[in-house]
C-alpha cells in the first residue's frame, strides 16, 4: 500500500469518501481512497500492493508501524478478548493510538528508542548532545562541565 502522498510526500493521510457505486465496488476487492491532509491530493491504493495484504494494518490509518498493548492497562471489547483467546496479537498504531487485535504478524515494529551508533569493535551507546555553553550574566560564555558517572543528589 501506498501511505504517503505522492504529490508531497507527507505520511499525514486519511480515508477518503468513496464516490459512487464503482469506488464501493473496488473497496471491497481492497482497493481504497486515500487523501493528503497537507496537499489534499487524492489516490487510490491496494492492499494487494507489494505484498501488504501478509502483515497486519491499523484498521482505522491502514499504518504498519505498531507496538503491543497490555490487558492490564486497556480493556478491550469482548469481540477483541474473544479473537485474543484464539492467538490474536495485541497490536497498537503509533500515529492514531488504535488498540486492536490481529492474527497477521507485524511488518513494522515502532520505537520511541534514541539514535545509537557505534565503532566498529564497540557496543552501542545512546547518543548524548553536548553540553551548550551557558551565558553568564556579564556576556561571557562559561564551558559547564557534566558528570554523567556520579549520581546527582
Amino acid at each position: 500500500m501506498q501511505l504517503s502522498c505522492p504529490k508531497c510526500g507527507t505520511r499525514e493521510i486519511r480515508i477518503s469518501h468513496r464516490r459512487g457505486l464503482f469506488e464501493r465496488l473496488k473497496g471491497v476487492f481492497g482497493v481504497c481512497q486515500l487523501r493528503c491532509r497537507r496537499c489534499r491530493n487524492r489516490w487510490e491504493t491496494s492492499v494487494w500492493r507489494d505484498g501488504a495484504w501478509k502483515f497486519a494494518r491499523c484498521p482505522r490509518c491502514y499504518r504498519q508501524e505498531l507496538t503491543t498493548w497490555s490487558e492490564h492497562y486497556y480493556h478491550p471489547p469482548r469481540w477483541i478478548v474473544m479473537m485474543l483467546r484464539m492467538g490474536a496479537t495485541p497490536y497498537r498504531c503509533a500515529a492514531c493510538r488504535c488498540n486492536f487485535a490481529s492474527f497477521k504478524r507485524c511488518k513494522e515494529k515502532f520505537s520511541w528508542r534514541h539514535q545509537t551508533h557505534a565503532e566498529p569493535g564497540q557496543t552501542a551507546r545512546p547518543v548524548r548532545p553536548e553540553p551548550a555553553p551557558v551565558q553568564a550574566a556579564v556576556g561571557k560564555e562559561v564551558e559547564v562541565e557534566e558528570s554523567f558517572d556520579e549520581p546527582m543528589l
